[in-house]
């Protein structure tokens, strides 16, 4: 988890990190500037003089939050981000916010690796490339607009009434029901893994 001075808004915890990790040599006026681009890259402008707060004083939401933690990380321009669960304990609308500040970030020319492990179906459409493993083993790569077609062609059609993303998932997750669930679910993932 993050940790961040609570009673510090997120422009100042945005400042500080800025002073921290970008070059002493910058301006201050350059670090403001770098400060003000990301509040507004990362929708955080309305709640830039916001406390973070804590569980004793109100102050950003969860997925505010997430993205401030992102915005830190962003403060030195990587060409490269790793995210590990970006959307995990977040509501359904903050986890689709957080998603949309990344798939903008990919826009723009930075590399986004995140795992997710139950992505929603509108996050599940902003993914560019998709990675799913089973027991360590990959089960597809490619692009996440074709996994749910690959898996047809191997003999797991997506039935009509599930969503793609949750197909893809349910097909490579082990089943710990029974003897037999697991038996089974075993099997169909080592099928995927030796098409993959």
């Amino acid at each position: 988890t993050d940790v961040f001075y609570t009673q510090m808004t997120v422009r100042e915890t945005l400042m500080f990190a800025a002073q921290l990790r970008l070059p002493s040599s910058m301006p201050l006026s350059a670090k403001r500037e770098r400060v003000d681009e990301l509040l507004r890259k990362l929708s955080l402008l309305k709640v830039a003089d916001t406390i973070v707060g804590d569980v004793r004083r109100r102050g950003i939401s969860g997925g505010e939050r997430k993205r401030l933690s992102i915005g830190c990380e962003l403060l030195g321009s990587p060409s490269l981000l790793f995210l590990d669960e970006p959307t995990s304990g977040l509501d359904a609308y903050q986890a689709e916010r957080v998603m949309e500040s990344l798939k903008l970030l990919a826009a723009e020319g930075c590399t986004v690796v995140a795992v997710i492990h139950q992505p929603r179906s509108s996050i599940f459409g902003m993914l560019d490339d998709l990675l799913l493993l089973s027991e360590g083993r990959t089960v597809y790569s490619g692009p996440a607009a074709a996994a749910a077609a690959r898996f047809k062609a191997l003999g797991f059609p997506c039935p009509k009434e599930v969503a793609p993303a949750e197909h893809v998932v349910d097909c490579v997750s082990v089943d710990y029901s029974g003897a037999e669930a697991r038996a089974d679910s075993l099997e169909r993932a080592s099928r995927l893994a030796r098409a993959a």
